[in-house]
């Protein structure tokens, strides 16, 4: 077997030299040297490759060359970049690379972000448009304002529950995150703890980021799939199949939940009951089908990503305490601490700094830091240089959101570069307020994310309510650091523990006001209970 395995590199390798000799060395954009056999491989490798193509950029520029096993690869460090190959050239860049472990083997090729850029995406995100809506929608408000209240509750909990070392957030965050896209796609109530679907979603998604490292050696040597399961190099069929299994389960089991309570006429407001409806009677099993994973594309992908930039907002606050300071004494001219805040107080620009900090969070902590590759589906060119037929095309959000020359001191996590010097900011007027970061981190061209304005409106109700009533520190000697995230695709700070306490007698008056109620156990029983 290994010497198998030394054949396909060494052919491998002689395909990128043939490719270099067929285009001319100088066509292909600069580029670290490959190592023999493997390439670049061990760049794509390492953890957080997007500070890796980051260094790499000050070296080789904002367009770079790698090959992993043959492979062709350009990543891009610049929006400029960006926008040209991946806006401007969508008709020949949207479609996705087929990686097997997640696709064929794991099954997430059914979902949106990993789907061709053919009819059935397109048909997919024609049903996500009009629910998710558009930056002066409000139907969204109510769910989103009354579920982050149950997430304050929550974590109430927890304060009281958590030593002198304060406690880790993210379960709650998870569990927030997965709640609002249950009740919002679903129709589904989650109940506070043990909740069965909110149990899955996490146990599906930790499943959908192991299928989605670049690590699979099927990945790059396709032919290892057809290895027998019993060999010792096919662990990964097991992993995969495993995978599959939960996501089916995550896909059918909430759907048949909102069927159910549709035909006894008790289904709330949701995007699956809407598309059904639209449907009719005469709905066919294609498009049920389709329902199903457009429902389940968008809950995992609200569900993943609010919760990661979450966390990492309980981070940045634990680190930058007069930033913390800075927002609440803005919450408080306003609410005096006498509510919560709301969407509506969002829509009325009531609160410029909390405005300015979220922003800030969407670009010092994307969620899907190094996008999700693009392919070229023919040979193009770009400033002079050669793009073959195949190459993927990795847009570096990370490294995009930290370019100096649009965010100066890009590492620091610094609210008032959004803001003019009238409001207390760093820019003279509003026309040299830098880019706004959703241009980025939402993705570029045909394949960017449909769900942006649902995902700054979770996070701002998010941001708003926690620092109304919560402080949020340090335990000191156990500083979380920005540089330690996890994973590849959705990526999570590393766990850390926050001290976490209410403000003041009138912020614990706030949360003691939400309500305790549970919703009926119907509403969240995914299968009829006995």
């Amino acid at each position: 077997m290994l010497a198998y395995l030394a054949f396909v590199s060494a052919v491998a390798c002689l395909l990128v030299v043939l490719l270099r000799r067929v285009f001319g060395s100088s066509s292909l954009p600069p580029g670290p040297r490959p190592i023999p056999f493997v390439g670049n491989v061990l760049d794509m490798l390492k953890p957080r490759g997007w500070a890796t193509y980051y260094d790499l950029a000050k070296q080789y520029g904002d367009v770079i060359y790698l090959s992993a096993l043959g492979q062709p690869m350009i990543i891009l460090n610049s929006h400029t970049a960006a926008v040209d190959i991946l806006a401007k050239q969508s008709a020949i860049s949207s479609n996705r690379p087929e990686f097997l472990m997640a696709g064929p083997i794991a099954g997430t090729d059914r979902l949106a972000p990993l789907m061709q850029y053919d009819h059935p995406l397109k048909t997919m995100r024609r049903h996500f448009i009009p629910f998710i809506g558009t930056q002066s929608s409000t139907h969204l408000w109510e769910v989103a304002e009354q579920l982050t209240q149950r997430f304050i509750k929550r974590l109430r909990k927890d304060v009281e529950t958590s030593d002198s070392e304060g406690f880790d957030p993210r379960d709650s965050i998870s569990w927030a995150a997965s709640a609002i896209s249950l009740r919002l796609i679903y129709g589904y109530d989650s109940a506070v703890e043990d909740d069965i679907l909110v149990h899955r979603t996490r146990v599906a998604f930790d499943s959908f980021l192991r299928a989605n490292e670049p690590s699979w050696t099927v990945n790059w040597i396709p032919p290892l799939r057809h290895i027998p399961p019993w060999f010792p190099l096919a662990s990964f069929r097991k992993i995969g199949q495993q995978g599959r299994k939960t996501l089916d389960a995550l896909a059918r089991e909430p759907l048949e939940y909102m069927k159910k309570r549709m035909a006894q006429g008790t289904a709330p407001e949701s995007f699956s009951r809407k598309l059904f409806e639209e449907h009719g009677a005469s709905i066919t099993t294609e498009d049920e089908s389709s329902v199903e994973w457009a429902s389940v594309t968008l809950h995992g992908g609200m569900a993943n990503t609010h919760g990661s930039i979450v966390y990492s907002f309980f981070m940045a606050m634990s680190l930058y305490p007069e930033i913390q300071k800075r927002a609440q004494s803005e919450l408080d001219r306003v609410l005096h601490v006498e509510r919560l805040p709301s969407p509506l107080d969002r829509r009325m620009g009531a609160f410029p700094y909390i405005n300015a900090l979220c922003k800030e969070l969407v670009r010092w902590a994307p969620a899907v830091p190094s996008g999700v590759p693009h392919v070229m589906t023919e040979t193009s060119t770009y400033r002079g240089w050669t793009l073959p037929k195949g190459t993927y095309i990795i847009a570096n959000l990370w490294g995009i959101n930290r370019d100096a020359t649009i965010y100066p001191n890009p590492h620091k996590f610094r609210p008032e570069r959004f803001l003019t010097k009238a409001q207390g900011g760093d820019c003279e007027t509003e026309a040299d307020i830098p880019m706004d970061p959703s241009k980025a981190t939402f993705g570029y061209g045909r394949r960017r994310c449909p769900g942006q304005y649902l995902a700054e409106l979770l996070i701002w109700i998010s941001v708003a309510m926690t620092l109304s009533v919560y402080n949020i520190e340090c335990v000191k000697g156990q500083e979380p650091c920005p540089s330690e995230y996890e994973n590849w695709v959705i990526s999570y700070p590393k766990a850390f523990k926050s001290k976490i306490t209410v403000r003041s007698d009138e912020a614990e008056k706030l949360v003691n006001s939400i309500s305790n109620d549970e919703p009926p156990s119907w509403m969240r029983s995914p299968t009829e209970r006995s």
